[in-house]
């Protein structure tokens, strides 16, 4: 699984980087990504902590489907998540907020 893959490098930065601790201290988001064309998994941030996990995870604050390509283009910043979302390319269900949030996130993770 691309997307998967992308994200988890991208996450053993945050190990010792300020800046995205500091983004996630206060945190308590669970955003569930399911590719079309793979399979599930999601982004725990509770009080600091991150996890990447296979499956699904009930009740997430946000899911976000796309074709698995797609998510790795936006995981990596080769594609804008705004134009994504309008598009149709990437759907979001629940929190739309948290959402953006993630998106921050994820631009602090890419430097």
């Amino acid at each position: 699984m691309v997307s998967k893959d992308v994200l988890n490098e991208m996450l053993e930065k945050y190990k010792n980087d300020p800046d995205v601790k500091k983004e996630v201290a206060g945190m308590k988001n669970v955003y569930q990504f399911a590719p079309s064309d793979g399979n599930p998994y999601y982004l725990s941030i509770m009080d600091g902590e991150i996890k990447l996990v296979d499956g699904n995870k009930e009740s997430p604050t946000a899911t976000v489907t796309a074709k698995d390509e797609v998510l790795a283009d936006l995981f990596s910043g080769k594609i804008d998540p705004i134009m994504s979302y309008m598009t149709g390319k990437l759907k979001i269900s629940g929190d739309l907020m948290s959402a953006t949030k993630m998106t921050g996130l994820v631009k602090k993770l890419r430097k």
